[in-house]
């Protein structure tokens, strides 16, 4: 008899009823981050943290130069207004790719690294951040500027009175005009970054230890308006927890594919089976001689490229 009501119980579809709650009904504001976009819908969303992976003239640096020169040839805009590109570069080996590297030119002699050190690589990181304090500056001293402009003349005391970093703001550019300060400035709008580190295997960059400079920054990187392409010949170099926060990813060919598919497929397992994402990589790499799969994490999509050249879609 017990056997019975349980099968019942489990096999019955039970009256479930509802009872509205008054709390909770307020509408919560959760609008977007304003980053800088393009009307280019292949670009990928900033901002992003790129791993390639290949073996020696895989075409990771090819693919590289390809996409940030995409980006230069966009105008790429937020509410700010538009914003330039700026590429640095770390890489021992630069020399032998000094050609294809001169393709990019937001690429500043000034900006290129031939070796890496944490020392080096917080220098630049330092470097941008006071570009992005010099950026707030500019638009405080525009902002007070147009301030003072529009206030009544026998109010403007008292609004001094009232804030006196206006002063302090205005006085430092002798109360020029902000069409003629922008003279002293390298950047009036917070200009996107893209860090490579390429051919760093073996370097403290992609070491494990708990406080690594590459990886806190590559968390933070929305903070530094800046995106990261580490460009490595094996997966196995990068760490985990640095991999995971990557979410573009170039995969060149590999005769052990295996490592590399399961080491990725938990990112895209919600929308494809494991079968499925083994088709995708044979299809992108076995197209060419240089074929790669391209997986573009970085949307509310998530999708799939043969090299830069065709999107694939099952």
């Amino acid at each position: 008899m017990s056997s019975n009501i349980g099968s019942l119980v489990r096999g019955a579809s039970l009256p479930i009823n509802e009872i509205e709650i008054n709390s909770f009904k307020n509408k919560i504001s959760n609008s977007k981050l304003d980053y800088p976009k393009s009307d280019n819908a292949d670009l990928f969303n900033l901002f992003f943290n790129f791993m390639g992976v290949a073996s020696r003239g895989g075409g990771k640096t090819y693919s590289t130069v390809k996409i940030i020169k995409e980006y230069e040839n966009s105008k790429m805009i937020s509410g700010q207004g538009e914003h330039k590109i700026r590429t640095i570069l770390i890489s021992p080996t630069y020399d032998a790719n000094k050609n294809l590297w001169g393709n990019l030119k937001s690429l500043n002699e000034n900006d290129i690294y031939e070796e890496y050190s944490e020392a080096i690589l917080k220098n630049i990181i330092d470097d941008i951040k006071t570009i992005i304090d010099e950026v707030d500056i500019y638009n405080k001293y525009v902002y007070y500027y147009d301030l003072i402009d529009k206030t009544p003349k026998n109010e403007i005391q008292l609004l001094l009175k009232s804030n006196p970093e206006i002063s302090f703001i205005l006085k430092k550019f002798n109360y020029e005009s902000p069409v003629k300060v922008k003279k002293y400035f390298r950047y009036t709008t917070k200009p996107i970054t893209f860090l490579i580190l390429d051919d760093i295997m073996g370097s403290s960059a992609l070491n494990r230890k708990s406080e690594n400079l590459l990886k806190y920054w590559l968390i933070k990187n929305r903070h530094i308006f800046t995106s990261f392409f580490i460009l490595v010949q094996s997966m196995k170099s990068v760490p985990k927890d640095m991999r995971l926060n990557c979410n573009l990813f170039f995969l060149g060919k590999f005769s052990n594919k295996k490592a590399i598919l399961d080491d990725l497929y938990e990112e895209v397992s919600s929308i494809l089976t494991e079968n499925q994402f083994e088709n995708l990589y044979d299809k992108a790499i076995n197209d060419n001689q240089h074929g790669a799969l391209i997986i573009d994490l970085t949307g509310n999509k998530k999708r799939f490229y043969n090299n830069l050249e065709k999107e694939l879609i099952i």
